[in-house]
């Protein structure tokens, strides 16, 4: 038996509103642009008194705005480019979870564990960026398994696939695949590759009911996941003992 665990929090109630988050950035800064040129416009500023405004905040720029800068213009980019969204599951610098809100200078990164990370829009384009869910949701996950030598391996793969095929939550495409990588120092070392959709169901809960239903059905078969182990051989030459402790120091 399976256990279904959802995370309503981070779930996006609709992926058809995929890109409103871009597209309201890119509404406010339009807005903002108008309003800050018909501020202008109705102050009756001469033109050559603005260009030594904009003179001023230049140097402001060189000397102290240069991180306020970057943010805005990171935002305009993310607005065009959207490159995530709202509702996306991303990594940023370590950070995973679900984009909550992308604003003009800062954006939202709502966490696994229920923190709300407030992420400077320069940050994120200059970070390595992961977006599990920019052109699918599909994710795969991966588990390592060692089995003893003794092990028959075709029948390891047989009960293996089988454990993958009875959770309806693993997909069927992309299909698993069972891998017998290498023979390690004591066991023989597989992996267990398969693939699930990370917007219906938190993949890590899933991967863990993999391995408890992987361990249920390898005990009930008798099959050994080996531990490391090294052999130790003591040897003595004749006439001369190993060890004398009760040798005085003259």
């Amino acid at each position: 038996m399976y256990t279904f665990l959802t995370v309503e929090k981070h779930q996006p109630e609709n992926r058809g509103k995929k890109g409103i988050g871009s597209l309201l950035l890119l509404v406010r800064i339009i807005i903002f642009s108008l309003g800050l040129f018909f501020a202008f416009a109705a102050s009756g500023i001469p033109i050559d008194k603005m260009a030594i405004i904009f003179s001023a905040l230049s140097v402001g720029i060189g000397f102290g705005l240069q991180t306020l800068v970057n943010n805005l213009v990171s935002g305009l980019i993310i607005a065009f480019e959207k490159p995530l969204n709202v509702g996306d599951l991303v990594d940023i610098n370590g950070q995973s979870g679900i984009m909550k809100s992308i604003g003009f200078r800062s954006s939202v990164l709502s966490t696994w564990d229920g923190s709300d990370v407030i992420i400077p829009n320069g940050d994120m384009l200059n970070a390595h960026l992961i977006n599990w869910t920019l052109s699918d949701t599909k994710r795969r996950a991966d588990i390592k398994i060692g089995v003893a030598y003794s092990a028959d391996l075709a029948q390891i793969k047989s009960l293996l696939e089988a454990v993958l095929n009875e959770d309806p939550r693993v997909l069927k495409y992309p299909a698993s695949s069972i891998i017998f990588r290498e023979f390690g120092s004591s066991a023989v070392e597989c992996s267990v590759l398969f693939w699930i959709d990370t917007v219906m169901h938190p993949w890590i809960f899933i991967k863990s009911d993999i391995i408890q239903a992987i361990d249920k059905q390898f005990k009930k078969e008798g099959i050994e996941i080996p531990f490391p182990q090294q052999d130790i051989y003591i040897k003595t030459v004749e006439g001369k003992p190993v060890n004398n402790q009760n040798q005085k120091l003259e």
